[in-house]
C-alpha cells in the first residue's frame, strides 16, 4: 500500500548481524567511545568547578532565624553559628 519502488528489505538481514545497523541512544552493545576515561574526567571537574564556587556563596548567605535543635553539617563551615554546641 506504500507505493512500488524496491523492497525495504536488506540484503542478507536474516541470519546476519544486524547490531551494527542498529542505533541506540547509549551507543549499542559494543559503546566504548574514545577518550572516554578523559572525557569523564573533564566533565568531573567542570562540576567541581561549578560547584564549589556556588557552594561557598551558600555559606556565606546562610541565616537561620530560630537556633537549630540538632547538629545540621553546615554548622561547621558556616560562621553564621558561632561556637555554640547544640
Amino acid at each position: 500500500m506504500a507505493g512500488g519502488g524496491e523492497p525495504h528489505h536488506v540484503e542478507g538481514a536474516h541470519g546476519g548481524d544486524f547490531r551494527q545497523k542498529v542505533w541506540s541512544f547509549t551507543g549499542g552493545p559494543y559503546c566504548r567511545p574514545k577518550h572516554w576515561k578523559r572525557n569523564t574526567a573533564i566533565a568531573m571537574a567542570g562540576i567541581v568547578l561549578i560547584c564549589i564556587p556556588i557552594a561557598m556563596k551558600s555559606a556565606e548567605l546562610e541565616q537561620r532565624p530560630h537556633l537549630p535543635v540538632r547538629p545540621i553539617p553546615s554548622q561547621i563551615w558556616c560562621k553564621n553559628f558561632g561556637n555554640k554546641d547544640y
